[in-house]
């Protein structure tokens, strides 16, 4: 954090992701940080899209973007590779995506919601 300003003058928040399936995930902030996501929240609401800016510990900003998923969207949602972060490494194995079957339909990287119009 920048000299003179204290942890509850940031946002510092961290988000932990799902390990594997059926573990639970983990967003652990200051007031400042969870009011900060919640506008982030509050405005993907109305607008689709957002993001809120955030410290993480070490005192490095970031941003968390949140994106609003349409009803009518579901074949979108499910196209989006899985969230845990085990199936990373050296390769994306999509070992844990369960959506496939479709014919051309590869998980997508969640890059293509900022495509959306």
């Amino acid at each position: 954090m920048a000299i003179g300003i204290t942890f509850k003058d940031e946002k510092c928040l961290h988000i932990y992701a799902q390990e594997f399936p059926h573990d639970g995930a983990l967003i652990v902030g200051n007031k400042l940080a969870l009011l900060e996501l919640r506008r982030a929240i509050d405005e993907a609401l109305k607008e689709r899209e957002s993001k809120g800016h955030l410290t993480a510990s070490d005192g490095e900003g970031y941003r968390a973007y949140v994106f609003r998923i349409e009803d009518d969207e579901r074949e979108l949602f499910e196209s989006l590779e899985m969230p845990y972060i085990t199936q990373y490494g050296d390769v994306n194995s999509h070992m844990y995506f369960v959506n496939g079957g479709k014919e051309n339909k590869p998980p997508n990287p969640i890059g293509i919601l900022w495509e959306r119009k």
